[in-house]
């Protein structure tokens, strides 16, 4: 398990980092160092994930920030439904997750999945793509304005210039610590699982 860093060092880490096609295994990078800034800066938090506005498969406005990632873990990944690749070795993965997950999900850790191909990916769409792997409560499948949606993966080292050229990268955050690992989203369901319980233990 690799060491979990304060949120801004790992947002400046996550940027930078070059993407990697989902076809692909992702490549295990070094951790970010630590921030000297305190850990759950809940202004500097908002000011750097933005409260840019995305919609949910249900058809619902979410603010990014406020409505998504405050005070919460989080597990964040990117797809778009008529991917070929691994899109869906993904997302059922991640639906093996929320299911070890049990009642935690939705309550204590939310799953975010953004399009990286928000003129296709319609809310209607999601929804119908999120029912294929039965995805419960807390997991919120986003899309929204080419701009908005280009913004969000921007900040989340996730854009890409092809929808078939995205990251494999899993994001897990806790906001309320700032506390940030990455992995890849096909990693063992067990092992994501213990990174969601063990993001805040001490190096």
């Amino acid at each position: 398990m690799r060491r979990a860093a304060p949120w801004l060092a790992a947002a400046v880490a996550l940027a930078l980092a070059p993407a990697s096609p989902a076809a692909e295994p992702a490549p295990e990078r070094p951790r970010a160092p630590a921030a000297a800034s305190p850990a759950g800066d809940d202004a500097a938090a908002a000011a750097y994930f933005t409260d840019t506005e995305l919609v949910d498969q249900d058809g619902r406005a979410r603010r990014f920030y406020t409505d998504l990632l405050r005070g919460r873990k989080v597990l964040i990944h990117f797809a778009f439904t008529s991917c070929k690749g691994a899109c869906p070795t993904m997302t059922a993965n991640l639906a093996r997750v929320q299911a070890l997950l049990g009642k935690r999900a939705g309550k204590e850790v939310s799953i975010l999945t953004i399009t990286v191909d928000p003129v296709n990916d319609t809310p209607k769409v999601l929804k119908q793509f999120a029912a294929k792997f039965n995805a419960g409560d807390g997991w919120r499948f986003l899309t929204g304005t080419p701009e908005n949606v280009e913004k969000v993966l921007g900040r989340l080292g996730g854009l890409t210039k092809k929808p078939e050229e995205h990251t494999s990268t899993l994001l897990i955050g806790d906001t309320t610590t700032g506390m940030w690992v990455k992995t890849i989203a096909t990693e063992r369901p067990e092992t994501i699982v213990q990174l969601v319980d063990h993001i805040n233990d001490k190096p």
